[in-house]
């Protein structure tokens, strides 16, 4: 066979799959296209990287609590604390585990409770003059419980009553901090950086009688 055949055959067999091949990048390009405007993917997903609706990508973590006992979230407490933090949150560190974004949550199994019980949390806020004060709403189960504003760089102790109406037989508590005044650490940080609060303990009590 002469060689011009041999080089001719190869040229188009070359060819042809250098076609093949531009297809198959073609059709991969239009599935990634296609995901990215209509993704399959689940609703915390969505809300963290597609739609931005929140800046606490819900992850499955639920701790182990004992109703009266005291967690710290500094150094000290970062093995227990570590299991009821669901998201939004950077360290511990020494003074407390810091805030970041403009949510987080814990979560953390608890006993069959019939009657409110009395959350007591330790926290001081991150200020940055002018800006003094931090404003924190936090909800339980989907329903809020409480809204504080803290001022100055001390711990402050929080208490407040979660009511039945959030508890309702749930063998799961699940605890969200709203920031509305957190501060990003530069002008052009995303707001997933944004600093509001220093969480340095978290109990749960049994609302005394009368």
């Amino acid at each position: 066979m002469p060689w011009s055949d041999i080089s001719g055959r190869y040229l188009r067999g070359a060819r042809l799959a250098s076609y093949a091949l531009a297809a198959v990048l073609a059709g991969t390009e239009i599935v990634i296209l296609a995901l990215a405007l209509n993704p399959n993917v689940n609703a915390d997903y969505r809300a963290y990287y597609i739609d931005r609706t929140t800046t606490c990508l819900n992850r499955d973590a639920v701790g182990s609590y004992t109703l009266g006992e005291t967690v710290s979230f500094r150094s000290d407490g970062a093995k227990k604390a570590a299991g009821m933090r669901v998201c939004g949150w950077s360290g511990p560190v020494a003074d407390g585990t810091h805030s970041l974004g403009e949510t987080s949550r814990l979560r953390l199994k608890i006993p069959p409770l019939h009657d409110s019980v009395t959350a007591t949390l330790q926290m001081a806020a991150a200020i940055r003059p002018p800006q003094v004060t931090q404003r924190i709403i936090i909800s339980v189960n989907g329903v809020r419980v409480h809204a504080v504003t803290l001022s100055g760089k001390e711990p402050r102790t929080v208490s407040f009553v979660i009511p039945t109406a959030a508890l309702a037989g749930a063998r799961i508590l699940d605890v969200a901090f709203d920031y509305l005044d957190g501060i990003p650490p530069s002008s052009a940080a995303s707001n997933i950086y944004k600093r509001a609060i220093k969480l340095l303990s978290f109990r749960l009590d049994p609302v005394e009688p009368g």
